[in-house]
Formats: structure tokens, C-alpha cells, sequence
């Protein structure tokens, strides 16, 4: 299941990639985001490790994600893991005016049994990451 969107926030590109990479802030704008945590104290970079428990249809289920590509300013990639689900998340970022430009493109897929279940999920996982977006457009506006 694919999703991708583009939004534009008033924050400058070098802060908005910064919040962003640090994945364990998108608890914080994504409302399908109970808890989110780096793994380790290094810092965001390739390599990078998160554990993040989704909230979905209301059970929580935890999700290992690792950042695969990392080009500061540009482009990140994380991978994740789930008992039954992974997910890749690719955002890219550009200079918009006085703000940046953020395209997030998503691709979950179920594992085992559970693939069967993905056309019915479509919409359900569509509406999840326009929420995503819409709650990481009000943070990084709040922040300004």
C-alpha cells in the first residue's frame, strides 16, 4: 500500500530535515504514533535506530525502523519492522520560499496471512498518513 503527499511548512529546510530525521518526535505529530524513542545516543545518521509503537484500530503494535538513507537537507529513508507489517518511508526536502517543501511517500506492506487484508486497508492507511501529515504541518507551523 502506497501513500504519498507533499506539504509545505514555515520553517527553514536545515530545522524542518533536523525534526523530522529525529524520528522519535513523530509521536508528537502523528496522531497513529503512541510512543517513539532513538535507540542509542548517537546522533541521527545512517544506521539510526528507532522503536516506535503504531496505534491501529486499537491495539498497539511495535515497529523497529532504521534510517537507510540519510542526505542531510535532502532525503531520508527509514525502514520498518513489525510482527506483521513493514513499512519504508522516503521524504524528501526542498527550499520553498522562506519554508520547505516536504513530500513523504510511504509504502507498508503485510506480512504472512495478513497481505490478504491489504486492499481493505487502502483507505484506512490513506487517512492515517493525511492525519500524519496534517499533525507534522501544525507542529513544524507551531514552531516558527
Amino acid at each position: 500500500m502506497r501513500f504519498r503527499e507533499q506539504i509545505e511548512v514555515p520553517r527553514p529546510l536545515p530545522e524542518a530535515f533536523a525534526y523530522v530525521a529525529d524520528f522519535s518526535n513523530a509521536e508528537r505529530w502523528d496522531p497513529g504514533i503512541a510512543e517513539s524513542r532513538k535507540v542509542g545516543d548517537a546522533s541521527v545518521g545512517t544506521g539510526t535506530r528507532f522503536d516506535v509503537v503504531a496505534l491501529f484500530r486499537g491495539k498497539r503494535i511495535p515497529f523497529r525502523y532504521e534510517v537507510t538513507a540519510f542526505e542531510e537537507n535532502r532525503r531520508l529513508v527509514l525502514e520498518g519492522e513489525g510482527d506483521n507489517a513493514l513499512s519504508t518511508d522516503e521524504i524528501a526536502f526542498e527550499a520553498s520560499g522562506d519554508g520547505t517543501r516536504i513530500t513523504y511517500e510511504a509504502d507498508l506492506r503485510m506480512k504472512g496471512l495478513y497481505r490478504a487484508a491489504e486492499p481493505f486497508l487502502r483507505g484506512t492507511m490513506a487517512e492515517m498518513g493525511r492525519k500524519a501529515l496534517a499533525g507534522l504541518q501544525a507542529e513544524l507551523g507551531r514552531r516558527s
